[in-house]
C-alpha cells in the first residue's frame, strides 16, 4: 500500500467481455493436455488433505496423542517459516526442477511417518512436507504460466488452482478407505499408499514434461 506504484502500460489494455471470458474458459477445458496435467498435479494435494482427513485418526489412535490439531499445525507453520528462504534458495532453478524436488520431499515425507510409529517422526513428516510444499508451490504457478497462449494466462492461472479442488474430494474417499482397512491391522499402510501416490504423479509429470509439451525454447527453460 505504501510503496507500491501501479505499472504503466505500454499499450491500451484490452477490455474483455464476460462472453469472452466465458469463452477462453471453454477452451481451457478442451485443452486435454493441460487438463491432464492438473489431475496429475491433483496428486500433491490428495497427499495434503490427508493431514486433516487421516492424519488425526492415526495421532489419537495409533500414536495416542490427544491433540492432533498441534500436529496438523506444522504444516501450516511451517510453510510460514520456510517460504521466504526456501524461495531464495531456489530462486535460480527452472521451475520444474522445483516442483519435482517439492513432489518428492512431499512424497518421502509419509515414508518417515509410516516407517517410525511415533510423535517425533509424525512431526518430522508434516515439516518435511512443508518444505516440499514451500519449494514447488510458487514455481508450479510460474511454470502454468508458461503452458498458457500469451493472451489467455490470466484464465489458465485461475485453473491453476483446480488440483486443491480435485485433490480434496479425492482425499475423502481415500482417507476413509484408509481409515476404515489399514488403520486397524497395519496403521503403516496407510502412509505408503499416501506416498506411493505421490510418487506415481511425480512420474507422470516427468513423462507429462518429457513427451507433451513442445520442446520451444520457453518450455525448455521451464
Amino acid at each position: 500500500l505504501l510503496f507500491f506504484k501501479e505499472p504503466v502500460p505500454e499499450k491500451p489494455i484490452e477490455v474483455r467481455t464476460f462472453a469472452r471470458v466465458f469463452n477462453d474458459m471453454l477452451l481451457v477445458f478442451k485443452n486435454i493436455k493441460f487438463m491432464a496435467f492438473l489431475v496429475i498435479f491433483s496428486g500433491f494435494w490428495i497427499m495434503f488433505w490427508q493431514i486433516f482427513y487421516s492424519f488425526p485418526f492415526y495421532v489419537t489412535d495409533v500414536l495416542q496423542y490427544k491433540k492432533f490439531e498441534l500436529l496438523e499445525t506444522v504444516d501450516a507453520f511451517g510453510i510460514i517459516i520456510l517460504t521466504m528462504p526456501i524461495a531464495a534458495l531456489v530462486k535460480k532453478w527452472p521451475p520444474f526442477r522445483a516442483m519435482i524436488v517439492g513432489f518428492v520431499l512431499a512424497s518421502g515425507s509419509w515414508f518417515i511417518i509410516g516407517t517410525f510409529p511415533t510423535v517425533m517422526a509424525a512431526i518430522a513428516g508434516v515439516f518435511v512436507y512443508a518444505i516440499g510444499e514451500a519449494t514447488q508451490a510458487p514455481r508450479f504457478y510460474e511454470y502454468v504460466s508458461r503452458l498458457a497462449p500469451p493472451e489467455q494466462v490470466g484464465t489458465y492461472m485461475g485453473f491453476a488452482f483446480l488440483p486443491v479442488a480435485i485433490g480434496s474430494f479425492a482425499a475423502g474417499p481415500l482417507a476413509d478407505y484408509l481409515r476404515t482397512v489399514w488403520l486397524p491391522v497395519n496403521p503403516s499402510m496407510m502412509w505408503f499408499i499416501t506416498s506411493s501416490i505421490g510418487i506415481v504423479c511425480t512420474i507422470l509429470i516427468v513423462l507429462y514434461d518429457r513427451y507433451l509439451i513442445p520442446r520451444t525454447s520457453t518450455s525448455k527453460s521451464a
